[in-house]
């Protein structure tokens, strides 16, 4: 009876030991949509202090949005209202109204 009971748990304990995912991995999978870089085009609609509210397309197939986008990362630049800007981000967007991106550059388009 020992002997089972000891051959139960040895394979209970594989089938946890084998299923668990390492916390690594996930961290890992993290990291790389961080470093992932995108950009759109769209219409500045509103300037407040540092950050505008931009229409754009963010992702092909989406429909066009508001986002919201920090200007200071370009302060060479004055932009206003019904400027068309590319705006450059990390991949990573909030789900919020406006959606909220990290932005990593903002420059005028001809």
């Amino acid at each position: 009876m020992k002997i089972i009971f000891k051959a139960l748990a040895f394979i209970f304990l594989l089938t946890i030991v084998g299923c668990a995912t390492s916390p690594n991995s996930s961290e890992d999978k993290n990291n790389e949509n961080k470093t992932e870089s995108s950009s759109f085009i769209g219409t500045i609609k509103e300037i407040n202090g540092d950050g505008a509210i931009v229409s754009a397309k963010v992702f092909e197939g989406n429909p066009e949005g508001d986002v919201f986008v920090d200007l200071s990362v370009n302060s060479d630049e004055v932009f206003q209202v019904g400027d068309k800007v590319k705006v450059g981000f990390d991949g990573t967007i909030r789900e919020s109204y406006p959606a909220q991106i990290n932005t990593l550059f903002v420059e005028l388009v001809d």
